[in-house]
């Protein structure tokens, strides 16, 4: 049986299937970025991170705008930042995340390592919290 990772990332419906093999990649670094800042020590108080990447944070900053993302959240406890949009849910340990790439493309910039500083930034500032290491 195979046990879930912590961190998963995961692409919206308006990306290609093909993507599949990036975001593998995606989620085997960052997961073992985690455990060589020793983020999985203690099994009881794990962080856990959904990813999702999206082409754009505007519709999401609109959805959450207006229903904060679902019935259970208040768009006021989203942080949204230049290309990512994330909510921690402190009772689970949980953060739901979206990673934007429309504006990495046009920018012509290294879209893996962009994206992968978008979720550090995003792991880090909740990890930061709890006094675990940032991760690199």
């Amino acid at each position: 049986m195979q046990e879930d990772l912590p961190i998963t990332i995961a692409a919206d419906g308006q990306f290609s299937s093909a993507l599949k093999p990036l975001l593998m990649k995606l989620e085997m670094w960052i997961n073992f970025q985690a455990l060589k800042a020793d983020w999985y020590g203690n099994e009881d108080f794990i962080l856990s991170f959904d990813f999702t990447l999206v082409r754009s944070l505007d519709e999401k900053v609109q959805q959450i705008t207006a229903t904060g993302a679902d019935s259970n959240e208040s768009a006021e406890s989203w942080v949204v930042k230049q290309g990512y949009a994330y909510h921690y849910q402190s009772s689970h340990l949980m953060t739901i995340a979206f990673i934007a790439v429309d504006d990495l493309l046009e920018d012509g910039v290294g879209i893996e390592q962009a994206i992968k500083d978008r979720m550090t930034s995003v792991a880090n500032v909740v990890a930061s919290q709890h006094g675990l290491l940032a991760l690199s």
